[in-house]
């Protein structure tokens, strides 16, 4: 395949299924775009990318140049945090390779070369430094749905990002591609958002119901929480399956444990499908979070995603989105800005 870019240069390209001689290559064009903090450390082993390119646990595409060298690569995983989903990973090119149109025609052959009907959706975590990626999988089917916001720590000196004044962590883009989850089912969720979350449901074509909870507080019950420090980032999300009687305490816990550390940051994931979905939207709104949309079809479940850093601001100004998700995105920081009055 030839492409060219805009002063009509050229270069020959196949894209294809990455292979296990691949691995060398795979992690220095990861060492390049992201230094030493891309969040999958166990991409940086070769053993483990060799593995799970060898188990199609991710099923990564490749663009080589006639020479052999690597091009560009992206992928989707398939052993997600969310059971049943495969989330889009890893677009990226090399520095003298940019511009030819790539990322397109990589995640355009990713996406048919996916089982995607076996799987509730393909989710991805999109950075938000600039909009080609949000482009990209836009034009390919992929809606915005909300935001994870100061997630990863930025300082790095890989090329993609030598000489940009950077703020301290990443912001990410969350984008969803529907799979084969038609009906989110009964949500329960506070009605001071109906109108974003409607709006998202019915951007991508999914069925939903709004219920009103039969009981305003959880049950007595044990929570199903996971708390996921990451240490390295300075960053903590917590992602609650079951709101049991309990949850204000592990929330307090996790606050109490990690909150007065400097630049830390918190993402809460709160599963809708539950009747005390709204009780926990109140109790986490009082702890200083504030919503940041949703995390849809994110297999038997849907989320709603809030955001707190106590320490450090969002530097929202800096943050690009398409123009289409501008109305969504200017909620979000709404609400963060409101939150911070």
């Amino acid at each position: 395949m030839t492409v060219y870019n805009k002063r009509r240069e050229t270069r020959e390209v196949t894209i294809r299924l990455a292979k296990p001689e691949d691995v060398p290559d795979i992690i220095t064009l990861i060492i390049k775009q992201h230094g030493n903090y891309y969040p999958y450390a166990d991409l940086y082993s070769m053993d483990f990318v060799r593995r799970v390119i060898e188990n199609r646990d991710m099923y990564i595409v490749v663009a080589e140049l006639a020479g052999g060298l690597l091009a560009g690569m992206t992928g989707a995983n398939s052993k997600t945090q969310f059971a049943g989903t495969l989330e889009w990973i890893m677009l990226t090119i090399r520095p003298s390779c940019r511009g030819f149109g790539m990322g397109k025609i990589l995640i355009s052959f990713l996406q048919q070369a996916l089982p995607a009907e076996q799987y509730a959706d393909i989710y991805g975590h999109c950075m938000s430094l600039d909009t080609a990626s949000q482009g990209i999988l836009a034009g390919l089917g992929h809606h915005i749905t909300g935001t994870l916001l100061n997630c990863y720590r930025l300082d790095t000196h890989a090329e993609n990002f030598a000489g940009l004044a950077l703020p301290f962590k990443h912001n990410l883009i969350v984008t969803c591609l529907p799979g084969n989850k038609k009906d989110a089912g009964i949500l329960y969720i506070p009605p001071v958002h109906a109108g974003y979350i409607k709006g998202v449901y019915e951007s991508l074509g999914t069925a939903y119901t709004f219920r009103e909870p039969e009981r305003a507080e959880p049950g007595g019950a044990p929570s199903d929480c996971t708390v996921t420090p990451m240490e390295e980032h300075q960053y903590c999300e917590l992602r609650t399956e079951e709101i049991g009687s309990d949850f204000e305490k592990t929330l307090d816990d996790v606050l109490k444990q990690y909150g007065a550390r400097e630049g830390q940051s918190f993402n809460a994931f709160i599963n809708l499908n539950d009747p005390a979905a709204p009780w926990a939207y109140r109790l986490l709104e009082d702890r200083g979070f504030s919503f940041a949309g949703i995390h849809a079809l994110s297999g038997p479940r849907e989320y709603m995603m809030l955001h707190y850093s106590p320490a450090i601001p969002v530097p929202f100004d800096r943050i690009m989105v398409l123009p289409g998700f501008a109305g969504e995105f200017a909620y979000i920081r709404e609400q963060y800005e409101r939150r911070k009055r």
